[in-house]
């Protein structure tokens, strides 16, 4: 479902006027140039700031972004560090530039990173990286920020995710796959194919066991498992192809003619 921005609503709530752009081409840019703007702020833009714009701040510009940078510099961010295993994650306030997350830190905000799902920790570093741009942006004004050029050589990037990326390896070990649930979730979304249809998974966890081949399927207790490379993966929530959201459990209660020596992808 297609919702408008609450950064959006909020500026209309308080009679501002408000331009939402594809993309910041030469039109655009002359629209925000005739309102003679101080100062720039963005947040998982995931475009080049022109240096136009920069230029008519003269370079007071600030970008929230979703990591610890200089790891993961790039358009998700928050999915990378799911699938790295990272424990720690944050935000970051850098001044912004014309190239890609490379402008100077000027503070960060750390926090450790659970069992979440994509769309649970972008919540959650929202609401951080809202609170860490409140804070800090009358000191970068007053000049109080100290800025700290990022370490080229600990640079990670972090591209968009590919939906066909998506299907899960089933040679890849449980624990991996379980981290790729989490950071595809809710899009573009984790998926394996059952009896011809494509199943989403939406919350999965690992089990021990072995013996058998990678894609083997079983139902142990009512609750549905699959072989990986390494382990066993739970399936806990699902969506199969047109249906609702449903658990593991409940959606295996309504498999029919599931062979002993079942297998996925099938």
């Amino acid at each position: 479902m297609v919702r408008e921005p609450a950064v959006k609503v909020a500026a209309r709530a308080m009679g501002l006027s408000v331009r939402q752009p594809p993309r910041l081409d030469e039109k655009e840019v002359a629209a925000i140039l005739a309102l003679r703007p101080e100062l720039l702020v963005w947040s998982a833009y995931g475009n080049k700031i022109p240096k136009t714009l920069l230029a008519a701040v003269s370079g007071r510009a600030l970008n929230v972004h979703a990591s610890l940078l200089p790891r993961w510099r790039g358009a998700a961010p928050i999915a990378h560090a799911i699938l790295a295993g990272d424990t720690e994650t944050g935000v970051t306030l850098m001044e912004g530039t014309a190239e890609l997350d490379a402008g100077p830190i000027l503070a960060q905000t750390r926090t450790k990173l659970g069992d979440e799902t994509k769309g649970d920790l972008e919540r959650r570093l929202a609401d951080l990286g809202g609170e860490l741009l409140e804070r800090e942006m009358p000191n970068y004004l007053a000049g109080r920020l100290v800025r700290r050029p990022q370490d080229p050589k600990k640079v990670t990037l972090a591209p968009k995710l590919e939906p066909r990326e998506g299907e899960l390896d089933l040679e890849r070990p449980a624990e991996e796959l379980v981290r790729r649930v989490r950071a595809y979730t809710p899009d573009p979304g984790a998926f394996v194919t059952f009896h011809g249809q494509r199943i989403a998974l939406l919350r999965a966890s690992t089990a021990g066991g072995g013996g058998v081949e990678h894609g083997t399927f079983q139902i142990r207790d009512g609750v549905p498992y699959i072989a990986a490379g390494a382990g066993w993966l739970r399936l806990d929530e699902v969506k199969p192809a047109g249906k609702r959201a449903m658990g593991g459990a409940e959606w295996a209660r309504g498999l029919r003619d599931v062979r002993p020596d079942e297998r996925v992808p099938s």
